[in-house]
């Protein structure tokens, strides 16, 4: 929640005064403050005994980030749905009872794959670079919104797929080849999700 300048100038005043966190929560609770404005409003500044008060690192946006982060995971989603297509016709092919014969698919599969791989690990490793000489990098709220929207939507997929597993066998269309593609399904879903799991928590932590 983003605090108001004039709650933010209040509570750093207070704090610069001698008063304690306790005294400012009591007094802008009573003016009409929520409990979560008021935790915001501490939480920025740094409690130390210091004088002024110390504001804490604060999340940045920039359209630097929303450019890079929105190409990056743009390009992961794109190669990714490609890389599940490109097994699953894999997948029809090995269980071909010679009624398969297209292959357009797979060449446009392998097309896309051989520009958005090396883009993706390219701008992967890129970041990864900047982020390792500058933690600080870790605060970029387009990052993170970013990287919370790939584990909402690796998630998503991956209950789908186990949705779709239960249904099939609940159904009687559960089939070898069907297993197949849910695995190759739930399996590139939750790399990703692990991947970028680990990803924010690394970024907390730093």
């Amino acid at each position: 929640m983003a605090v108001s300048k004039e709650l933010s100038r209040f509570t750093r005043d207070a704090l610069s005064a001698g008063k304690s966190r306790d005294e400012i929560a009591t007094a802008l609770t009573a003016s009409g403050w929520s409990a979560s404005e008021v935790s915001d409003a501490l939480s920025a500044w740094a409690d130390t005994p210091f004088a002024p008060p110390v504001p804490r690192p604060q999340s940045t946006v920039s359209a630097r980030d929303f450019f890079i982060y929105a190409l990056m995971f743009g390009v992961l989603l794109f190669g990714a749905i490609h890389l599940v297509l490109l097994l699953n016709h894999l997948i029809d092919r090995a269980f071909d009872d010679g009624g398969y014969r297209s292959s357009h698919g797979i060449r446009w599969a392998i097309a896309v794959l051989v520009v958005t791989a090396p883009t993706y690990l390219w701008l992967t490793a890129r970041e990864r670079g900047k982020l390792a000489a500058d933690p600080a990098l870790y605060r970029s709220a387009i990052r993170r919104w970013m990287t919370y929207l790939t584990l909402l939507g690796a998630s998503g997929v991956l209950l789908g797929d186990l949705v779709s597993v239960i249904y099939a066998f609940l159904s009687g269309d559960f089939t070898l080849q069907f297993l197949a593609k849910a695995l190759v399904v739930g399996a590139v879903s939750g790399l990703i999700f692990l991947y970028y799991l680990g990803d924010i928590r690394k970024g907390d932590a730093a």
